[in-house]
């Protein structure tokens, strides 16, 4: 069996074939604009390299076309090369109308749709992946434009290059690219060369822009979903790097369990394609390869990677080998786990790969090999692929007349509106066609107005509204009877409604032909004989002012732009404007309110209280006061916000100077924090280690941890730090424990402190709070609660629950689970019920455990308050529902600390 480095000879051997040939036909070496050739040790090249060379290809040759998407958070260009034969680029907007005619198949026959299969050429996306430490595939995409185009005439090659087009993008995360790159080249031959970059490798989310798909947070996302809506590919490759030790590329069938709602024929065209990988690479004698196993389950919609399933595009990742960046590696036999060391050939790891040298350039050599072999199918395929997508599409249309539920409706009235908004508006962005009601009808006994909005489930796209407004069921897998649960790789329930706040009722009977006739579909309908307009990526900032995202907004797309709420009102008389916090965007007047230089106060409306109860435990509101009528008719009608007018008198509210904590080094949660703060208004000050060494009073009144904070303190390394490894000087800062002294005074002395999740064991531990984490400790056999939806009782006479419905749904992830103890001064915010599971989707084992016991509580620390979350509630931007409790607890600080 050959060794890795035998295999790097081969391949560089016949790579330099090629380069002969290729030098006589003036196509350009990636090395001649690099300096080195990809793949090589400790040698990375950054984004702008990476697209300099893609320009000097494209200005040599026919055969590539260079397309720009959009921009990234940091301004960069966002650009894929389209490589296939000139002709087929000549005719590149026919292939793409095919591509969009199969992708909806309405008013299409099956002998229409076979002919278009005939006629058209799949567009295949593949790319250098997006999570940037992964850094072997924006390396072998240069290589892959320069083998395609520089080995054109042979066989293998001009079969693909004839028969597909392929949508190469150098990476999806070029922000992400250039910092990695330059981080690692700036260190190469340091100490800390395989240190991790002092940031995260993309703006807010680091890792998580995996996990944006359905959701569209980050303009990235948007702009990845708008190039797809507009080219229809028919597969979706994305690489990345984390096979499972000490095999060498992990590629699908995917692990248990996969999506619920996923169509079945996707599901098979993926299997397919992962073996035909598999094959390719046993072909060139590239071992090592495995399926399934225990790692990559595809039960989360949210992967970039796996989403377009549900579109009816195969779509799917594999997991090359990496050590660390390009820095070489030696594996002994001892290395490897005691089941892997006897080398037995498995079922799906037929090929075990022996210990040795694994470097870069091999790891860019499998993802050569794989790309080639999903381009290989696809040319092989190409009828086959794309009929398939047509009757993935008819089938999901065939499913909605007969399989409930028939539609989702979603009514305008809601606790706040704009967020039934945000829901649909990215539902509308990713392809669902919305529809909404022109009159009054009776829809499953219940009567639904005019501007009531309809997702009707007998359209192509249905599978992915479905797999996002369902209550998702988790299934119980267990290692074995009895045993610890297989964890879901990622969240094991999503519902958007839930998370979102929003009331969304299934339709479980056919929608009447009444109900039909007063149904108009949002946007332009869909004219079978239409060109497809010309690709045009310079949408600029077109975001809607009610909208959360920035950049790139919803209304680019003109489905997504005709669902807008309900007009902003004014009701009652007075100078003084309120506004219930239930409504997210009354943050956002907020914080308006006080640059144009008013007061805010919080008010108790007695009004709302229930009968019987005090008066202080009636609904709270925000109060703004000083500002003109004018200004306030602007800020309502530009947040679409219910409000009204009085004279009030409440408690004045601060606006708060907000330390958000982020410690050298990478946290997402901290990130995602950070996007919603700043979404809402707020202006968060970043905390370092080193901002500890003074009084945190001169700068905040108030601290917020996120989840996966931790601070360095003497003697650990912290969260992000380097894991084990040397750490640059620059980013070497610990918290002393008189920095931990200074810290708890800065809360006795009246300031807050606000913790997310796991954060608030750190803080239940180093200021001795009287609050027991019933959760520590126990089995995952007995204790279950991650990635799931789960409902509380909220008390919502408390400030940080303001707006809050009684009855709340959570998101948790595995955070602690609070009791209080003797000497408890303070108040539940949440608290799950006596009996019964509280779970609303996802998995969940043990629900003893949670009976009686609080999921946010605010502990009185001298003159100041902790406010503990066991949950996170602005999970990665999605939790809508929630996250006005992170907001009331950014405002819950004492109107005499400045």
């Amino acid at each position: 069996m050959r060794s890795a480095a035998g295999r790097a000879v081969v391949l560089w051997t016949v790579m330099a074939s090629a380069v002969l040939i290729a030098q006589s036909r003036g196509v350009p070496l990636p090395e001649a604009t690099f300096g080195f050739k990809p793949g090589a040790d400790f040698k990375l090249a950054n984004y702008d390299r990476s697209i300099e060379y893609f320009r000097a290809l494209a200005a040599s040759s026919k055969y590539i076309r260079l397309v720009e998407a959009g921009r990234t958070t940091q301004g960069r260009p966002m650009i894929f090369a389209l490589i296939s034969h000139p002709r087929n680029l000549d005719r590149i907007d026919r292939y793409r109308q095919i591509a969009q005619r199969l992708a909806h198949p309405q008013g299409l026959t099956d002998d229409a749709a076979r002919q278009l299969a005939r006629d058209g050429k799949p567009i295949v996306h593949i790319d250098g992946g997006l999570h940037a430490t992964e850094v072997a595939g924006p390396q072998h995409t240069p290589l892959l434009a320069y083998e395609l185009i520089a080995r054109r005439d042979e066989p293998f090659y001009r079969a693909i290059l004839d028969n597909i087009i392929l949508m190469l993008w150098p990476t999806i995360n070029p922000d992400g690219q250039q910092i990695v790159a330059d981080w690692y080249m700036s260190n190469v031959g340091t100490p800390y060369e395989l240190s991790a970059p002092p940031q995260l490798y993309q703006e807010y989310v680091g890792h998580d822009n995996n996990r944006d798909a359905y959701m569209l947070n980050m303009i990235e996302s948007r702009v990845i979903e708008q190039a797809w809506r507009a080219w229809e590919p028919s597969i979706v490759y994305v690489h990345h790097q984390s096979s499972p030790f000490p095999t060498r590329i992990w590629l699908p069938p995917f692990s248990e369990p996969i999506g619920s709602d996923a169509p079945f024929l996707m599901s098979r065209e993926v299997n397919m394609i992962g073996m035909a990988i598999a094959k390719g690479l046993e072909e060139r004698g590239q071992v090592g390869a495995t399926h399934m196993g225990l790692a990559f389950d595809a039960w989360y919609p949210g992967y970039i990677d796996y989403a377009p399933n549900f579109k009816n595009v195969p779509a799917f990742w594999t997991e090359t080998a990496l050590f660390q960046y390009a820095t070489p590696r030696e594996y002994t036999l001892a290395d490897f786990p005691e089941n892997y060391r006897d080398l037995r050939p498995q079922s799906l790891y037929s090929s075990p790969w022996r210990p040795g040298w694994w470097r870069l350039g091999d790891a860019v050599a499998y993802m050569q090999t794989a790309s080639l072999a999903v381009l290989d199918y696809a040319a092989k395929y190409r009828e086959s692929l794309l009929y398939n997508r047509y009757a993935a599409g008819r089938d999901q249309i065939a499913r909605g007349k007969v399989d409930p539920p028939y539609a989702y409706v979603v009514p305008q009235q809601q606790r706040d509106p704009v967020a039934a908004v945000e829901l649909l508006r990215r539902l509308a962005f990713s392809g669902v066609r919305v529809a909404q009601l022109s009159a009054t009808v009776a829809i499953g006994g219940e009567q639904f107005p005019a501007g009531t909005w309809i997702v009707p489930t007998d359209q192509e796209f249905a599978a992915f509204a479905r797999q996002l407004l369902n209550v998702q069921k988790y299934p119980d897998l267990r290692q074995y009877p009895g045993g610890p649960p297989l964890r879901p790789y990622d969240a094991a329930g999503w519902t958007l409604a839930l998370q979102m706040g929003v009331r969304v009722v299934p339709v479980t009977t056919p929608l009447t032909s009444e109900a039909r006739a007063r149904m108009t579909t949002l946007g332009p309908a869909i004219d079978p004989s239409a060109k497809p307009h010309p690709y045009d990526s310079s949408i600029g900032n077109d975001v809607a002012a009610f909208d959360s995202v920035p950049g790139i907004g919803f209304d680019a797309n003109p489905s997504a732009a005709a669902i807008v709420p309900p007009p902003g009102r004014i009701t009652g008389r007075g100078s003084d404007l309120v506004i219930d916090p239930a409504q997210n965007n009354a943050f956002r007047a907020i914080n308006r309110a006080w640059v144009a230089g008013a007061r805010v106060e919080r008010i108790t409306d007695p009004s709302t209280a229930a009968q019987g109860a005090k008066a202080d435990n009636g609904a709270l509101r925000y109060a703004i006061r000083g500002l003109p009528e004018s200004a306030q008719n602007d800020l309502v009608t530009a947040l679409a916000l219910t409000a009204e007018r009085r004279n009030v008198d409440g408690v004045p509210v601060m606006r708060p100077r907000i330390g958000l904590v982020r410690p050298w080094g990478s946290s997402m949660d901290e990130g995602w924090t950070r996007w919603m703060l700043e979404r809402y208004g707020f202006e968060p000050t970043v905390l370092r280690p080193e901002d500890f060494h003074a009084p945190l009073s001169n700068k905040v009144d108030v601290v917020i941890l996120a989840d996966d904070v931790r601070l360095p303190t003497e003697g650990t390394t912290g969260r992000g730090r380097g894991g084990g490894r040397a750490v640059r000087p620059e980013y070497a800062d610990v918290v002393t424990a008189a920095d931990l002294e200074r810290f708890e005074q800065f809360i006795r002395d009246g300031g807050t402190l606000v913790c997310l999740g796991g954060a608030s064991t750190f803080a239940i531990g180093q200021f001795k709070l009287p609050v027991r984490n019933v959760a520590a400790g126990l089995r995952p056999e007995e204790f279950f609660l991650r990635g799931s939806i789960v409902e509380v009782t909220a008390d919502v006479g408390h400030p940080v629950m303001a707006g809050m419905p009684e009855r709340a749904a959570l998101f948790v992830d595995g955070g602690p689970v609070f009791e209080p103890q003797e000497g408890f001064v303070g108040r539940v915010l949440a608290k799950y019920a006596d009996s019964g599971s509280p779970l609303l989707s996802g998995f969940l084992i043990g629900e003893s455990y949670l009976h009686g016991k609080a999921a946010a509580l605010d502990v009185q620390l001298g003159n100041g308050h902790v406010v503990l979350f066991g949950f996170r509630p602005q999970w990665r931007g999605q939790s809508f529902g929630t996250v006005r409790a992170l907001f009331n607890a950014a405002l819950f600080t004492e109107p005499t600390r400045h």
